[in-house]
């Protein structure tokens, strides 16, 4: 046997092996439409019997709705194969020899032998891929979330389902086909990039993101995305879930728990507050406390000393310096109060109208008692007299202020105080010529308990100018000051005035 002799048997033994074993069904077809040829996974697949098919038409194997279509060539139901290069696709429906319809895909080729010439179909039965891919249009379509299939060439949107069109607010999918452009719902442009690199970098692998959204009116709404690559079809598909309710209950819980932290923190700093309060009253209690008492107990000695007659004068100078220990004493007390009340709130802005001048001319008088030797106070008043404020916390910021002057100035020294008063805010000045406020203590004059140093000699509980700051803030005013040391100090109150009159 010469060599092409053994070729030729060689290619035909293993031509026969392939077809005999193929797990694909093999087809032969004459011109004619008869089968030359079926392999036996064809005969599997149709149902028939070794060597039944031969000679048998092929619209044995074709529904009967199609045949109706084809009356004019055998094989039309084939589209012509002899005309198709091999490999041409095409997912068709047979028929078996029970008359069953069944899914399949066919690849077609030719080949001429004998100046005859042959088709040859290979055939699959894909009724286990169609029952999935008929599962999955289900699932897909009647999905109660968003999903999306994106073409990986274009990176557009090819299908969705009508929760998908409806989350954009297109009203209905067709709709979102046509119309979709990703730079009007993507809120950062570079967001659907940042999408596709992430996987790009996972190899398709696939990626969760959360990103905000924008629908077609506008409005902007959290979604959770899915994606992940279909390298079969070259997709990629994407899941979407709103999650606008949730993204904001969980801002709304956040905040929650940053204003009960800052409850509790300003609920731990008011206890620590109230025990440092509770330390520096028991401290200055027992400073300040200490010398009036002493004077009292010492001038109730001398008085009952100068009983006789002849001794009035001496008795009156001991009784007053007995009111005024008291009325310091009661002083300090009720500089507690206003700060405890202040802090808590329960200070309520009570206003009535009346004559801020003779009500300054009142409080000069009754702060006069606390007058050093030879120190005097000078009152000028400019603008409106009648009023629409709170009477007791101006009250109460006058004689803060006139009493610090008194008790920071010398003897012989001037105090004065001045009102001016127009249709929007009274300004409340006292100019005093005392020790003044070291420069670099200045920034301290507000703060509870602070005394700057050049007072030591001098009783006080470092808690007026904050009671009187806290005051004014009340009334939506402003206080300042202007101070240079061993010269004296100027307050300067402003407080809107109510224009209801």
């Amino acid at each position: 046997m010469n060599q092409p002799e053994t070729q030729s048997l060689e290619s035909e033994a293993g031509f026969r092996a392939l077809f005999e074993y193929a797990t694909v069904g093999i087809l032969v077809i004459s011109s004619e439409g008869n089968i030359e040829l079926a392999n036996p996974t064809i005969e599997k697949i149709f149902g028939y019997s070794t060597g039944e098919l031969i000679g048998k038409p092929i619209e044995i194997l074709i529904p009967e709705s199609f045949r109706k279509k084809h009356v004019h060539h055998r094989t039309g139901y084939f589209e012509r194969p002899v005309a198709r290069p091999m490999g041409y696709g095409l997912n068709l429906f047979a028929r078996r020899k029970d008359g069953v319809e069944f899914p399949v895909e066919i690849s077609l080729g030719s080949y001429e032998l004998d100046n005859e010439k042959l088709a040859v179909a290979f055939i699959t039965d894909i009724t286990v891929r169609a029952a999935s891919e008929e599962k999955y249009r289900n699932l897909f379509e009647n999905s109660l979330v968003a999903m999306f299939i994106t073409d990986l060439a274009t990176q557009n949107v090819i299908d969705v389902n009508e929760i998908g069109a409806q989350l954009f607010g297109y009203e209905s999918k067709e709709d979102f086909l046509k119309n979709f452009k990703p730079s009007v719902h993507f809120v950062y442009a570079n967001e659907r990039e940042q999408t596709w690199q992430a996987l790009r970098d996972k190899g398709g692998e696939k990626v969760t993101r959360e990103q905000e959204m924008k629908r077609l009116d506008g409005t902007h709404f959290w979604c959770k995305i899915f994606v992940k690559i279909n390298h079969e079809k070259s997709t990629a598909q994407t899941v979407a879930l709103d999650i606008t309710e949730i993204k904001r209950a969980h801002e709304e819980l956040e905040t929650a728990v940053q204003e009960r932290t800052l409850e509790l923190t300003e609920s731990l700093s008011r206890e620590k507050e109230l025990s440092e309060m509770k330390s520096r009253f028991v401290s200055i209690a027992s400073h300040e406390f200490r010398t009036p008492l002493a004077a009292i107990m010492t001038s109730l000695a001398l008085i009952e000393s100068y009983g006789k007659e002849g001794n009035e004068e001496k008795r009156k100078k001991h009784a007053d310096r007995i009111k005024a220990s008291v009325n310091n004493l009661v002083g300090i007390l009720n500089d507690f109060l206003s700060v405890d009340k202040l802090e808590q709130g329960k200070v309520e802005i009570m206003t009535e109208v009346f004559d801020i001048h003779l009500f300054s001319v009142d409080i000069i008088e009754e702060v006069k008692g606390l007058l050093k030797q030879g120190q005097r106070i000078s009152f000028e008043h400019q603008g409106k007299k009648q009023l629409l404020l709170d009477r007791k916390i101006i009250k109460n910021i006058l004689l803060n202020l006139l009493s610090n002057a008194i008790k920071y100035s010398g003897e012989h020294k001037e105090i004065r105080l001045s009102i001016e008063a127009n249709t929007n805010s009274v300004s409340i000045k006292v100019v005093d010529e005392g020790i003044g406020i070291p420069e670099e203590e200045q920034h301290q004059m507000f703060d509870k308990f602070f005394r700057a140093k050049n007072t030591d000699t001098i009783q006080g509980t470092g808690l007026g100018l904050s009671i009187v700051k806290k005051y004014v803030e009340l009334l939506d005013g402003s206080i300042n000051f202007y101070s240079i040391h061993n010269v004296g100090t100027t307050f300067t109150v402003k407080i809107p005035i109510n224009n209801e009159l």
